[in-house]
Parts: C-alpha cells; structure tokens; sequence
C-alpha cells in the first residue's frame, strides 16, 4: 500500500504535456523564422532603392559639373535610357547630343584623355550618359531612365525618372506561393 501511495504522488511530466510544448516551440520558432526571411527579403529590396538613388544623384552630379552643355540644353531634350535595348542610350531633339553618344560608344576614351580635342561640352554629356547606363546596368539591370529637360524664363530644369520592377516578398504572396513584382519609380529634378 505504501508503494502505491507513493506512485499516486509521483510528480513529473506526461508524453501529452512534452507534446504540447514541443508543438508549442515549433510554432514559434516557425513564426521567427519566417520574420527572418521577411527582414533579409526587406534588406535586399532597401538595398536597392538605396542604389537607384545614388545613381540618380551620380547622374545629376555629372549634369551639374558640365554646365556649359546642359545649362543651354535644348528645350524638349529628352533620353532614353534602356539596357536592354538595342541601342542603350538614346538621345531626341538634340542631334549634337545624338552625334556626341555615339562617339562615346565607338570611342570609350573620348573624354578620358586630357590633351583630347575632340572632348567638347557635348560630347562629355554624351560620354557621361554612356559611362552612368554602363554603371546603372550594374546596380539594377532592368531599370530604365528617362533625363527630360525643358527651358521656363531662361532656366533649364531637367528630370530623371528612374523605373525598375522589383521582386517584394511579403506575407501574402508567401502563403499563396507567388512572387510579386512591383513597379518602381525614382525622380529627382536637378537645375544644372
């Protein structure tokens, strides 16, 4: 009888309680782990953004340091800016411009060399164009970029409108088994 007193007080755990907790731990490590992911999905996606602008600032650097170009530049002056076209870097309404992105393709040490006569004001703007998609296509690959510049009372303002596709990750598109892409834009006005 004294044994069986003494199981009756027992203290320990059952097989159902461990069960409960170890489901209980599972779940919650689940639950950090994809936060986890979450967070280095949001880094990459930051890390991006984070570059565009950059590359925006870089380019807006390069109209500001060539004055003598793009503060006369003509009123409508559009480029396009594509890496994945045939012909990256596309100039209209300015045919100096067109001429001077051409040389720059053809002839990557135009404007590098100092005693270089053929390196005028447009065709550093050109080779400044060439040398930003080059380094552009780098960061963000499929990113595309429009430099408008229009001319109101004698002063030119031009506009760069950087748009790329960006995969996001979020709790949604994980649960349903999708990716989504976004579209993403980036604009900066710069007065040269």
């Amino acid at each position: 009888m004294n044994r069986a007193a003494h199981t009756a007080h027992a203290k320990g755990f059952s097989l159902v309680e461990v069960m409960v907790a170890l489901i209980i731990v599972s779940v919650g490590l689940l639950g950090i782990a994809k936060m986890q992911a979450l967070l280095l999905a949001d880094t990459g996606v930051s890390r991006v953004r984070a570059l565009v602008a950059l590359e925006a600032s870089s380019l807006a650097a390069s109209i500001q340091a060539n004055p003598d170009y793009w503060a006369s530049a003509p009123n409508g002056l559009a480029v396009a800016i594509d890496p994945s076209a045939t012909t990256p870097v596309v100039a209209q309404n300015d045919a100096t411009l067109s001429s001077a992105i051409s040389a720059a393709v053809t002839n990557s040490a135009l404007c590098e060399s100092t005693g270089s006569t053929a390196c005028t004001a447009a065709n550093m703007a050109g080779y400044d164009l060439v040398q930003w998609e080059q380094a552009m296509a780098s960061v963000v690959g499929n990113a595309k970029t429009n430099l408008a510049c229009s001319t109101t009372n004698q002063q030119v303002t031009c506009t760069i409108t950087i748009d790329w596709q960006e995969n996001t990750v979020n709790a949604t598109a994980q649960e349903q088994g999708s990716t989504a892409f976004q579209n993403q834009s980036y604009q900066m006005v710069v007065q040269p």
